[in-house]
């Protein structure tokens, strides 16, 4: 039934397995980099940041990167640092960025990448996953050391820097960073959107019972994006051969094949809000949002109009999408997102601008 979206010779050649932390440590080892092992988890210490690759159980499973800064920025850079990780979600697609204030009023930054990993993914889609995952981050880490240069933690073999990273590294051995904050998006208890069924997710699947599509992985393109939307239930579509556009529930949804490859889902909430006064206190619950979840990102955006709101999932596709993974990886996007742009317009105006069924 779902071969009728394939279109042209298998990207990889192979087909999704189940993703576990074997597979995950093979391919971070075919690219030489270093790691150290924890509690179901890897860390890959370098010197201005830790990086813990994981999978994450919750609904829907994915292969999670979570980094964070070793040091920390004033809570008086609150403002600057803001404009910093807007500027860096709304022009790059990937990793996700975020700040945090501590218990010590200092300002801690994260980055996050999620990869579903629901319908497995194949040799090649993993390794692309990971290589991207970790060169992404140092990529974001590095952008941002050129706008905070207080955010460097100076030359390696300082004794005390070195006994401070060590014992960063060894936390991040041990915890769920950001873990107890998360809130999935079944947990708002809101339906889906009206032209779809109600997708349900695997509890804990383990290797035994999984049981994803044998077919191979090929090109993503946005015919086949178009009929793994009909296959869903939305049909009203417009756009041609470099993206689509569809009115669901209210919201604008874009749906992109972008640079790299890149599957480039994205929302748009148009508020019209004052960009110079609005600015902080929508960034702040687009940051919430970023924080606490996993596969979209928030972020601002200023046209004529005035300060809007975007949302976007993205996916790399380089090593294509097999039709279940293209399915699941749009149904996942849609409702996601749509449960972002409730979260954050209601918060910020009181009245959500998703128009839920009854």
């Amino acid at each position: 039934m779902m071969s009728k979206r394939s279109s042209g010779p298998a990207a990889g050649g192979d087909v999704p397995l189940y993703v576990d932390l074997t597979r995950v440590r093979s391919a971070a080892e075919s690219f030489g980099f270093h790691y150290l092992e924890g509690e179901q988890r890897l860390v890959f210490p370098w010197n201005n940041h830790v990086l813990i690759v994981r999978i994450d159980d919750d609904t829907p499973p994915t292969l999670l990167f979570e980094a964070e800064l070793r040091e920390r920025l004033s809570f008086s850079e609150i403002a600057t640092t803001a404009q910093s990780i807007n500027e860096w979600n709304h022009e790059r697609l990937g990793p996700t960025a975020s700040l945090r204030v501590n218990d010590d009023g200092e300002v801690e930054i994260h980055s996050r990448t999620c990869v579903l990993i629901d319908e497995g993914l194949s040799d090649e889609q993993l390794s692309e996953h990971i290589r991207l995952g970790i060169e992404t981050t140092i990529l974001f880490v590095r952008e941002l050391l050129g706008d905070h240069p207080d955010l460097e933690t100076g030359a390696e073999g300082t004794d005390e820097l070195d006994k401070r990273r060590g014992q960063q590294d060894l936390a991040a051995m041990m915890e769920h960073r950001a873990a107890e904050k998360r809130r999935s998006a079944e947990d708002n208890a809101m339906p889906m959107h009206a032209e779809t069924d109600t997708t349900e997710w695997a509890d804990q699947v383990d290797e035994d019972d999984f049981r994803g599509d044998a077919q191979s992985p090929t090109e993503v393109t946005v015919d086949r994006v178009r009929a793994a939307l009909s296959d869903l239930g939305i049909t009203k579509t417009t756009g041609e051969d470099e993206a689509l556009i569809a009115w669901i529930n209210g919201v604008l949804f874009g749906f992109f094949i972008d640079n790299g490859p890149s599957y480039l889902v994205k929302g748009h909430w148009d508020p019209g809000l004052d960009p110079d006064g609005d600015f902080l206190r929508v960034f702040l619950l687009c940051n919430d949002w970023n924080e606490e979840t996993l596969t979209t990102k928030a972020y601002t955006h200023t046209d004529d109009d005035g300060l809007q709101v975007r949302v976007e999932f993205t996916v790399a596709v380089s090593a294509g999408l097999n039709d279940a993974q293209l399915e699941h990886n749009t149904a996942v996007a849609i409702n996601h997102i749509l449960h972002a742009v409730d979260t954050i317009s209601t918060d910020a105006t009181g009245v959500s601008a998703v128009e839920w069924p009854n």
